[in-house]
């Protein structure tokens, strides 16, 4: 698996030249990048697609150090379900 950075730079591209693909802006480019936020189901489509990848190909990682969070979406979303659960026992 890549993050949105690394497949964006394999292709040469810019956060600018990825935002106007996606019809969105370059600073919801760089948050995602740095997982600020996560790219709604929607827009990991439209990654993949411009990306020519599977959705589960997209790691949704920052690439800041110190943080914690990892895995793709869906393996982060298995994840938010299974802590959901166990605060409600």
């Amino acid at each position: 698996m890549k993050t949105i950075r690394q497949l964006r730079e394999e292709r040469g591209w810019t956060q600018l030249e990825l935002a106007n693909r996606l019809g969105v802006t370059p600073s919801t480019i760089y948050n995602w990048e740095r997982g600020r936020f996560e790219p709604r189901a929607s827009q990991l489509r439209q990654l993949a697609q411009a990306f020519a990848v599977k959705m589960d190909d997209i790691e949704l990682v920052p690439e800041e150090p110190g943080k914690a969070r990892g895995g793709s979406l869906a393996q982060r979303g298995n994840a938010s379900r299974a802590r959901a659960a166990a605060y409600e026992h």
